[in-house]
Parts: structure tokens; C-alpha cells; sequence
């Protein structure tokens, strides 16, 4: 081993490692879960999706969920990639127990008894284990080139035969000594392989908790464990963390279920007990094409399903739904509502409890993919905004008004009472506010109660039915009869009589029973005055916004208009 890896000191037995992470002292049936992310690029959805799972189901077991980073594909990684995916977890609530997290002074720190949770600070630990597999003869160091492998692989395929290093092609499985210790002496770089000794023809079956009793073809290739680098595969690592962290189930995408001959086979072969898995099947998105039928020559559509692309949607990015101002609450219920249908059912029935109470199963998990349903995304953060309180959408509207909307966000901050008093109209009722769908909306919702927007309005779309000639007599017969003191159906009943006196029906039905005689309704006054204060005809009940406004802010406006 010392001719193997020079460097090596202080190398640790097995049985260490044993010693230094014990079993944890856990509940029976708590589950310890992780999110295991390589920093490459964007937080795609799909990993606040497989977030999401495992952080509910052990914190309702009682057990642990931790962060550990993949970084040992060091050519991937791009700078910033971590704090991104530390940040999405963080705004997701989706914080770990133990693992990485971020500083305040923008570094990361480590917290756990398990660590290090970032793999490339672990290098040494899976040296140590290769190297207690090579003394057992279950691996060997392997120095074929990379043109020897394309030049095996050309062959392989020309016989018809799976490429790979297998069987007679594991030239350096079973090398003599001396070859061994000429290619040591040679200085030339090499892996370490598995070697395997498991029947090419045999087949391997487990239960996966959600997709069922699974079987697939054992795994016959020697895959390598370690680079020359000394950098561990993901599949080494993957095997010899989640045992020594104390993993019970790995809960992913269902994209690694083709690894899993290979990973159950690593467990055993390094006499460790193999977790639980679980994969979840990927949020697809649904393309349209069209083709040729071969037989009439028509066009038609045809629908196929594929996974969300980090190079072709959106949506598969979490900060599409950040800048699109999906409050991250109704993104995760989003998400639960794909992983079990049920979620829907129990929100209707439980409308103010927090999503946290809803108990999430493994075996309850939908099995198959669900589309990418914006719609479905929308009405879900269309009613949870309508259940907020004020004082709740104020921050988290101004927090993404900082970065998306600076002008709404300075004045959001000029006027903070006054704006929650106007995001506060109609949420005190059953069915609450549903006029804020995302945080996008706020602005539409707050123009007209800032001066310094509602000055820069030059369309006000008017009734079509009332003559131009007759707005200003009717806007200052409503300036002259508006008191702010007065109680809403006093209010209503001086439109009603402005109305009346100038020739409008003072009912709707009423006009439509003898349109003839009539300008209009009384209710075509009632917008007359809504798009004069508001500047439009889209507004919260009037009333409540007079209220807000104050009367001098109405006074100013009506005054602009009856002159």
C-alpha cells in the first residue's frame, strides 16, 4: 500500500471509521434523510421537489435531515453555485439539521457531528477504504490509458459486446506483481477499480418505496472508485458517506435508478448495511409536435412527456419562480400537491393550519411523473396570498419589490402604514383578497394609491356609455357631495341620488327595463368616480379605498377631473 499511495498517512482501519461516526441515538422509525446537491449551476426545481420530501418525512419521524455537497467533479463546479443552492434552501425553508450553512459575512460553515459534509474535504477518508478493499482483493489499481479505453470500447462494439472494463478486458485485474510494480515505477497515474465477482448473468431485486419490487441485471463492470487524483467517483462516495453519516433512506430522482445495481453492490462489498431508496420521478413538461401521417398525409399533434431542461424551461429554475413572485410557501405546496394528490384534498378541509401539518408518505408518494402546470402554480398562490394578513405580505412583497420593482420598493418603504392599509382592503372577509395572484400584481394593486404613480396615469378608461361632455358636471356633483365621515350606505345612496338627478336609473334593472329612457345606471356613475379616485376600473371595493386615500388624496382627484 505504500508503493499504492506514498502520501498516505495515518490511514484508518474500517473499524476506525466505525468508532468515529457511531449509530445515531435516534427514535425507532426516525428516518435521517440528505439532500445531496454537486454546486454546477442553478437550484433547479427539482431539488427543492427532493428537499422538500426529505426534510418532512424526517422531521416527522423525529430524525435528521442533512446538506451534504458533491463537489467531487471539480471541472463542473461553477463559482457561486453553493451559496445559490444555500440560499434556495434557506428561502424555501428548507434549512438542514446538520451540513453546510451560510455565514453572514458570506462564507459557509459547517455544523454536525458527521462531517465533514463537503466531499472533497473527505478525500482521505475514501482513500482509506480503497485501500482496505485492495488488501482484501476486492479492488486493484488500474493504469490503462484513456486511448486504450476508446480503443477496447471500438472492439467491444464491433463484437457486440457491452463496453466497459469487464471480465477479459480488466487487463490490470489480475496483473502479476511485476507488472504491477514496473507500472508503479513508471510513475504513470492510476485508478482503483472494483473488482467484481458477481455472475454477469445474474439479476438483482429490491423493493424501492415508492416505484415497488424492482429486479435488474447485477452489475458487471469494474467501475472505478477512485480517479487518479485521488478524487473519489460519485458512486464510491455516494456508498461510503450515506453509511458512515448514518443514512437510512435515500430519497431522489428516479434518474439513479439505473445506479442502483452498482450501489447495493458497493454496500456489500463494503460490508455495509444498504439504505433505503426511494426515487421520485422528475416534474416533465409536456412538448407538442407535429407529424405526418404516412398513410393520408394530414398534420396532426403529438403530445410526448420529458423531464424539465435546465437549458430549455424556465421553469426549471427556482429563481424563474422567485422573479415571477410566487410566495416560496406556495411553491412547496405546489410541490406537495405533485408528490401526493391527496395534498389538495387535505388543504380544502384544513385552510389555516401550515403545510407542515400535512403527514407526507413515502408509500403514498405518486409514482409517476406530473406535468409543469403553471395554472396549477398560480391558483395555489392566488389563495394563499388571499389568506394573508397584511402585515405578512407587506415584507415579503417588499423583499421581492427590492429586486425586481425599486420604484415600487422605495415607495413601499416611503409610506409602510399607508401601504398596508391598502393591501389590507377586503382580506377581512370568507373568502379573503384574490386580487394578488404573485408579488408581480402588487404594483397594479398599489398604483393609484401613490400620488407619484397615479399622477403619471393618461388613460382613464371611463364608461363608454357616458358622453365625454358630461364626466366633469357629474365628477364635481360627486366632489361636492363626498364626506368622508359619512358610513358606506349613506355614501352609496348620495352616488345614487347624483345619479338620479342627472338622469341616470338609480337600479340597474330598472334601466334595462326601459333602456330608452335613461343616460345610463346608477352603477355607470359608481365607475365614474371609481376610475377618477383609482384610475381604473380593476379596484378593491371603492368605499374601503376612499377610506384609505383620505379625503385630501380624493379631493385632489376629483378636482382634476372637474375643473
Amino acid at each position: 500500500m505504500r508503493l499504492l499511495f506514498p502520501d498516505a498517512k495515518d490511514v484508518k482501519t474500517p473499524e476506525e471509521y466505525e468508532a468515529i461516526y457511531p449509530p445515531r441515538t435516534l427514535p425507532q422509525g426516525a428516518m435521517v434523510t440528505r439532500f445531496a446537491p454537486s454546486p454546477t449551476g442553478f437550484m433547479h426545481i427539482g431539488g427543492i421537489f427532493v428537499s422538500l420530501i426529505n426534510k418532512r418525512l424526517s422531521a416527522q419521524s423525529g430524525g435528521v435531515f442533512f446538506l451534504r455537497i458533491e463537489d467531487t467533479d471539480q471541472k463542473r463546479q461553477i463559482p457561486g453555485a453553493l451559496e445559490t443552492i444555500l440560499d434556495a434552501l434557506g428561502r424555501y425553508d428548507l434549512t438542514p439539521d446538520e451540513g453546510v450553512f451560510p455565514k453572514e459575512d458570506g462564507a459557509q460553515e459547517e455544523r454536525g457531528s458527521y462531517g465533514p459534509y463537503v466531499q472533497t474535504k473527505r478525500a482521505s477518508i475514501y482513500r482509506d477504504y480503497a485501500i482496505s478493499l485492495i488488501r482484501r482483493g476486492l479492488a486493484y489499481p488500474c493504469w490503462m490509458t484513456v486511448e486504450e479505453i476508446e480503443a477496447m470500447r471500438q472492439k467491444q462494439l464491433a463484437e457486440n459486446i457491452k463496453p466497459g472494463v469487464h471480465g477479459r478486458w480488466a487487463k490490470w485485474r489480475d496483473a502479476p506483481l511485476a507488472e504491477v510494480e514496473a507500472a508503479l515505477k513508471s510513475g504513470q497515474p492510476f485508478v482503483v477499480r472494483l473488482k467484481v465477482t458477481d455472475d454477469p448473468a445474474g439479476r438483482i431485486e429490491w423493493k424501492d418505496l415508492v416505484k415497488g419490487v424492482i429486479s435488474m441485471p447485477v452489475n458487471d463492470i469494474d467501475h472505478v472508485l477512485l480517479k487518479s487524483d485521488g478524487i473519489p467517483t460519485y458512486h464510491f462516495a455516494h456508498a461510503v458517506d450515506d453509511h458512515l453519516m448514518r443514512t437510512t433512506h435515500v430519497i431522489r430522482g428516479d434518474e439513479w435508478m439505473s445506479s442502483i445495481p452498482l450501489h447495493l453492490q458497493l454496500f456489500r462489498t463494503l460490508g455495509f448495511r444498504p439504505v433505503h431508496y426511494a426515487h421520485v420521478p422528475p416534474i416533465q413538461k409536456l412538448d407538442h409536435s407535429e407529424e405526418v401521417d404516412e398513410t393520408t398525409g394530414e398534420k396532426r399533434t403529438v403530445e410526448s412527456r420529458r423531464k424539465l431542461s435546465k437549458r430549455k424551461d424556465a421553469e426549471a429554475n427556482v429563481e424563474f419562480y422567485h422573479e415571477m413572485g410566487v410566495p416560496e410557501v406556495a411553491t412547496i405546496e405546489y410541490l406537495l400537491n405533485i408528490a401526493n394528490s391527496a395534498f389538495e384534498d387535505w388543504r380544502k378541509k384544513n385552510l389555516a393550519a401550515p403545510y407542515t401539518d400535512f403527514p407526507l408518505k413515502l408509500n403514498k408518494l405518486a409514482a409517476g411523473g406530473a406535468l409543469s402546470d403553471m395554472v396549477k402554480l398560480k391558483n395555489i398562490s392566488q389563495n394563499i396570498v388571499g389568506r394573508m394578513r397584511a402585515d405578512v405580505i407587506y415584507p415579503q412583497g417588499l423583499a421581492w419589490a427590492k429586486k425586481y420593482d425599486p420604484e415600487l420598493a422605495a415607495l413601499m418603504e416611503k409610506y409602510p402604514d399607508y401601504t398596508k392599509r391598502a393591501i389590507d382592503i377586503e382580506r377581512d372577509t370568507p373568502k379573503g383578497n384574490k386580487r394578488i395572484v404573485t408579488w408581480q400584481d402588487i404594483r397594479a394593486q398599489l398604483t393609484y394609491f401613490y400620488d407619484e404613480l397615479y399622477e403619471r396615469i393618461e388613460k382613464f378608461e371611463f364608461p363608454e356609455a357616458m358622453p365625454v361632455e358630461e364626466r366633469s358636471a357629474l365628477v364635481k356633483k360627486l366632489a361636492d357631495v363626498y364626506d368622508p365621515a359619512d358610513p358606506k350606505d349613506v355614501w352609496l345612496e348620495k352616488i345614487r341620488k347624483v345619479a338620479i338627478e342627472s338622469g341616470y336609473a338609480g337600479e340597474v334593472k330598472q334601466y334595462k327595463a326601459s333602456p330608452e329612457s335613461f343616460k345610463g345606471h346608477f352603477g355607470d356613475v359608481a365607475m365614474l368616480e371609481r376610475v377618477a379616485v383609482c384610475g381604473t376600473q380593476q379596484s378593491p371595493d371603492l368605499y374601503e379605498v376612499l377610506q384609505v386615500l383620505g379625503p385630501e388624496r380624493v379631493r385632489a382627484r376629483f378636482a382634476r377631473f372637474s375643473a
